[in-house]
């Protein structure tokens, strides 16, 4: 189900939003994980006018990138913010980033 962003009475733009549990479910991971990564600055939802988190498909691409980092390399957090950060410096998209993973992952497992 998608959801829509408004501000105010006026809908800021047409895309689609998924709510926390809705990500969650669709990426196999608990919720609170996902709070976990906005408290530790890896993800930055936007809020509803009532403060609901709104998650776009690049955050949830940010997400997914977070878990196979952490999950199938065994990467910690401040690594993963490591890898965002050079991925900025290079001018990388989280898609990028997350296909450069996808291609690369055999190389990183220790």
């Amino acid at each position: 189900m998608f959801y829509r962003l408004y501000r105010g009475d006026v809908m800021s733009q047409k895309e689609g939003f998924f709510l926390i549990g809705e990500v969650a479910k669709k990426l196999g991971i608990h919720d609170q994980t996902i709070r976990m990564y906005e408290r530790k600055n890896l993800i930055k939802p936007l809020r509803s006018e009532h403060n609901t988190r709104l998650f776009s498909k690049n955050d949830v691409t940010k997400i997914t990138i977070i878990i196979t980092l952490t999950q199938e390399i065994g990467m910690n957090l401040s690594g993963v913010k490591m890898v965002f950060s050079l991925a900025k410096k290079l001018k990388m998209t989280d898609d990028e980033l997350l296909d450069f993973i996808y291609d690369h992952k055999s190389e990183f497992q220790v």
